[in-house]
C-alpha cells in the first residue's frame, strides 16, 4: 500500500479521481508493469458493467450484452478480447493499426478506502460513428442501450445518434440508460451532454458526478436529494426519467421526474478491513441493475441486485466477480 501512496504522489493523482493521463502520467504504466506483477481484466467502465451482466445471466446466456469499443492490434488488445469473451460479452471491436490499446491504472490507498483511477485512452479515442453505423443492425436489435459519459469525450456524435434512435421507431421503442461517468464529463463537455439527457430514461452517477452536473447546470444546491430531483426533472423527450445516485456507504438515492419524494436504499456496512478496492463499484452496480432490468424484475429488485454486486466488488482486488452468485431478492 505504501507503494501506491508513493505513486499517487509521484504522478500527481488526486484521491478518488477518475482522470485521463497527461504526458507525464502516461509514463506510469510501463513503470508499474516493470515494478509489479500485474493482474489484467477487460475494462473500462461500460465493458465492466457488461461483464457483470453476463456473470449474473450465466454461461447459457453468453452474448446478451454486445459491447462496442476500439482496440489496437497489439498484445493488450488481444488479451482484452480474450478476457471479455471469456466473461461472456459479445465484443464488437474496431481494431486500429498503429495505435496502442487503451490501459487504465488504479492505485489503491488508505487500506482500500481511496483510489486513483488514471486512464490512457489510446485506441479508445479512435472509436467513431462510422464503426457504430457498420454495426447498426445490433443497434436496431437491442432493446436497451447503456452508455457511459466517457463516450461523450471520444465520440459524442455516436452517443447522440443512439439517443435519437431511442424515439426513431415508435413500434420498437428503446430504453436508454446513461451513466454520468466522471465529473470531467459535465465540467468539460456539458453542452454535448445536454443533447443526450432529454433521451435518457435511467441516469446513473455517484455523488461526485452528480455534484459536477449540478454545478454545470447552476442548481445552487449541494443537497444530493435536491440534485437528484432536479436532474430527474430536466427536459425529457421519453416520458418519465429515473435518476439513481450512489453515495459509497451512504444510501442509494432514487428520484423520478415529477415526484417530490426521493427513495433511499440502504447499503450494507462492511468492516473496514473487508473493503479492498472501491474501483469498479459503480460499474458492478449498473451491471447488477441491468441484469435484473432486462429480465423485467421489479425496480426494487434491480436496485438491490445492483447494491449486492457493488458490495461484492469492493471486497475484491480488481473488477472481478466472486466465485458464486448468491443474490436473493
Amino acid at each position: 500500500m505504501l507503494w501506491n501512496v508513493l505513486y499517487t504522489l509521484k504522478y500527481n493523482l488526486p484521491k478518488n479521481s477518475a482522470i485521463v493521463a497527461d504526458s507525464k502520467q502516461e509514463l506510469m504504466y510501463e513503470d508499474l508493469i516493470n515494478t509489479f506483477e500485474i493482474d489484467y481484466s477487460a475494462g473500462g467502465g461500460t465493458q465492466n458493467t457488461f461483464r457483470f451482466v453476463q456473470w449474473i445471466l450465466g454461461k447459457n446466456r453468453h452474448g446478451i450484452a454486445a459491447y462496442m469499443g476500439c482496440i489496437g492490434n497489439d498484445y493488450f488488445g488481444r488479451m482484452m478480447e480474450k478476457k471479455a469473451k471469456g466473461d461472456g460479452v459479445r465484443v464488437l471491436y474496431n481494431v486500429e493499426e498503429g495505435v496502442a490499446t487503451g490501459t487504465c491504472a488504479v492505485l489503491i490507498t488508505d487500506h482500500g478506502k481511496n483510489r486513483a483511477n488514471c486512464a490512457y485512452l489510446g485506441a479508445a479515442e479512435r472509436l467513431t460513428k462510422e464503426h457504430l453505423v457498420r454495426h447498426w443492425h445490433w443497434v436496431e436489435k437491442a432493446k436497451v442501450f447503456y452508455v457511459s459519459g466517457h463516450s461523450i469525450k471520444v465520440t459524442a456524435d455516436s452517443v447522440i445518434a443512439l439517443a435519437h434512435q431511442v424515439i426513431a421507431d415508435k413500434y420498437k421503442p428503446k430504453i436508454f440508460c446513461f451513466n454520468l461517468g466522471a465529473p470531467y464529463v459535465s465540467e468539460k463537455y456539458g453542452p454535448k451532454l445536454m443533447e443526450v439527457i432529454p433521451y435518457v430514461h435511467y441516469l446513473f452517477g455517484n455523488e461526485f458526478e452528480a455534484a459536477a452536473f449540478a454545478k454545470f447546470r447552476g442548481y445552487q444546491t449541494s443537497d444530493m436529494k435536491e440534485i437528484a430531483k432536479k436532474i430527474a426533472d430536466e427536459e425529457s423527450k421519453v416520458g418519465k426519467r429515473t435518476v439513481v445516485i450512489t453515495q459509497a456507504a451512504n444510501p442509494v438515492l432514487v428520484a423520478r421526474s415529477g415526484e417530490s419524494k426521493v427513495d433511499e436504499y440502504p447499503v450494507p456496512q462492511l468492516e473496514p478491513e473487508k473493503v479492498l478496492d472501491t474501483n469498479g463499484a459503480g460499474d458492478a452496480f449498473t451491471g447488477g441493475f441491468l441484469a435484473m432490468f432486462i429480465q423485467e424484475k421489479p425496480f426494487d429488485v434491480c436496485i438491490k441486485c445492483a447494491i449486492y454486486c457493488a458490495t461484492e466488488c469492493i471486497q475484491k482486488l480488481g473488477v472481478v466477480f466472486p466465485r458464486e452468485y448468491k443474490f436473493k431478492p
